[in-house]
């Protein structure tokens, strides 16, 4: 039976009926055994539809048995599977009933299909529905026509700022707000590379300049970053080969504008010279000095890091403390911006790094101790605490990654970093850090002396020793970033170095069970790979080791369930101490479903 809900419903929602009754399923008033139901609706397109480009198909279903998985069809054929359980709060305040504890899925999907891989004419389209408990059913059959020589302007969404039509009300921001979103085109987003002729784009040298225009009131004010991920566009739009990488975004600067209400758009070109805005939303510019403090990142160490000392001890010593050439030393480095819209006291004068509350070092006044060629190095005497180990900080360094990112920021952004040398046994056996979990703090001052230090990031790191005075393993993860959404068999990749002694084995856990291990062989083609940039960005690092420190290693995602998981780092060197160095939470995003 086929209900229509009024004009705008002309698509209709369908509620099938079937026979045999459902165990748990609604019981009705005075109803002994009720019957199974399904109430769908294909939104897009609609029936008699004269389609083209990149055709989307969305819509819900709704079924007591659960849904695992929607297919598209398309002359009777399955193409691909759609996105299932997509979040439409229109469904579940129109069908209260079937939301709770029996029912916590999200009823929606979107798929798509390629106008282009189609002849000219009419074509038929459906859902292909396969319930929870492997029942399947054909719904929502409807002709349309595909028309291949139309061309068509880009599709996409904004994600931020928020559709208040859906959120229920409009955004207020400050400071520099994320404009986020992605963009799609069967002919591709008009793009060029800066400058003309680099390859290897996007780079610190090399970038993607998109035609994705983000515009406040009307006048466009840059274009967003692009491409960036986006595993959840390429579920919906498997046709499409720019899907994975259709994610744009850019950081608005609103303090350049007066406070009060606003429209932020994007408009979007293809290589056809075809364009579109794709949204537009009201928002409420609202800056204040409070709102426009330094802000920042912590690029490393990463979050649960370790830090290490050569030496163990119990109690704090009676005097300074003496530099030993064996110390390891660990780094803080990552890089802060002023967002400050009071020209005179606009800009960074240092950065300053925090253990456990406490202030150890001000770029201010510990450069000085900096050797650009070799890295940090030992202050023989601090006279304030004898001839001892002391600080080191730089501000100022070359971040052209972060002025690509905050482009409206120009120098400020471009000399943005900064790094902070750590000899750990130093600051363990004078108090200021401890065995065990500490906070590390990175707080930014700027020219204004009235207003106080702005914490930038913080993060917690594991203190711990070595009793022999041996450098444990250490390193970093680069792919995947954290809360990267991974789909299928992905690639682990990054840096270790283990110094002095030997690496054996790299292990690779996922929520603390042994997914694979890495052997250190002769030949091995997945470690010890050359790695020439690491001791060009690292100078200071034990070499020859940071030449040949590269590894990878290959991540099946779909032996395991959707959601977040916890990826973690272990080495294993030949005297047989090992070392946790990397803890990282990501995105197993498998089309929903195992």
């Amino acid at each position: 039976m086929c209900k229509t809900l009024g004009r705008s419903a002309v698509l209709a929602t369908c509620v099938l009926m079937a026979g045999a009754a459902v165990a748990g399923t609604f019981t009705g008033r005075g109803a002994g055994s009720p019957a199974v139901q399904t109430v769908f609706r294909i939104d897009t397109p609609a029936p008699g539809a004269t389609v083209f480009g990149i055709v989307e198909v969305r819509g819900f279903v709704l079924d007591p048995r659960g849904v695992s998985r929607v297919t598209l069809l398309v002359d009777g054929a399955p193409l691909h599977d759609a996105d299932i359980n997509q979040p439409r709060d229109d469904v579940r305040t129109r069908y209260a009933r079937f939301f709770g504890e029996d029912f916590p899925y999200n009823p929606g999907f979107t798929t798509s299909f390629l106008a282009s891989n189609y002849s000219a004419g009419s074509h038929t389209l459906a859902i292909r529905v396969t319930y929870s408990n492997s029942d399947v059913q054909d719904l929502g059959t409807r002709t349309v026509t595909v028309d291949t020589a139309t061309a068509q302007a880009p599709i996409g969404g904004l994600d931020s700022p928020r559709d208040p039509a859906v959120y229920g009300t409009q955004d207020y921001v400050s400071g520099v707000f994320p404009v986020v979103g992605w963009a799609l085109d069967a002919a591709g987003i008009r793009q060029r590379v800066s400058p003309a002729g680099c390859t290897g784009a996007p780079s610190a040298t090399c970038k993607i300049l998109a035609d994705i225009e983000v515009m406040v009131d009307g006048m466009v004010v840059g274009q967003a970053n692009y491409p960036l991920p986006r595993p959840d566009v390429a579920n919906a739009h498997p046709d499409v080969a720019d899907a994975f990488q259709s994610g744009f975004q850019m950081k608005l600067d609103t303090s350049k504008y007066t406070d009060g209400a606003h429209t932020i758009s994007v408009r979007v070109w293809n290589t056809a010279g075809l364009s579109t805005v794709l949204a537009s939303r009201d928002v409420s510019f609202q800056n204040n000095y409070a709102t426009l403090a330094p802000f920042g990142a912590i690029d490393w160490p990463m979050p649960d890091a370790h830090f290490y000392s050569t030496e163990c001890y119990s109690a704090h010593p009676p005097s300074g403390i003496d530099y030993s050439p064996g110390d390891h030393l660990d780094w803080v480095s990552g890089w802060a911006i002023d967002q400050n819209d009071q020209k005179t006291f606009e800009g960074i004068v240092s950065v300053q790094l925090l253990f456990n509350g406490a202030q150890v070092s001000d770029t201010a006044t510990d450069t000085a101790n900096w050797n650009p060629l070799l890295g940090p190095i030992p202050n023989p005497c601090k006279a304030s605490i004898g001839c001892t180990v002391g600080p080191y900080g730089i501000f100022g360094l070359d971040r052209p990654d972060i002025m690509y990112q905050y482009p409206q920021f120009t120098m400020d952004a471009k000399n943005s970093g900064y790094l902070f040398a750590v000899n750990t046994r130093y600051y363990l056996q004078t108090g200021q850090l401890h065995l065990g979990l500490n906070t590390v703090t990175v707080q930014a001052r700027t020219k204004d002396p009235n207003r106080p230090a702005a914490v930038i990031a913080q993060i917690p790191v594991i203190v711990d020793c070595s009793p022999v005075g041996v450098n444990p393993s250490y390193g970093e993860l680069e792919q995947p970033t954290a809360m990267q959404a991974l789909q299928g068999a992905v690639q682990l990749s990054g840096w270790l170095i283990e110094f002095p002694q030997s690496l054996e084995q790299l292990n690779v856990y996922v929520d603390g069970v042994l997914d694979g291990t890495i052997y250190v062989v002769s030949g091995s083609n997945n470690i010890g790979l050359y790695r020439p940039d690491v001791p060009q960005r690292y100078p200071w690092l034990p070499y020859p080791n940071s030449l040949y420190s590269g590894f990878l290693y290959n991540l099946d995602t779909t032996k395991y369930v959707d959601g977040v998981h916890q990826i973690v780092l272990e080495t294993v060197d030949y005297a047989g101490a090992s070392n946790y160095w990397v803890q990282r939470p990501v995105v197993f995003d498998n089309l929903n479903r195992p």
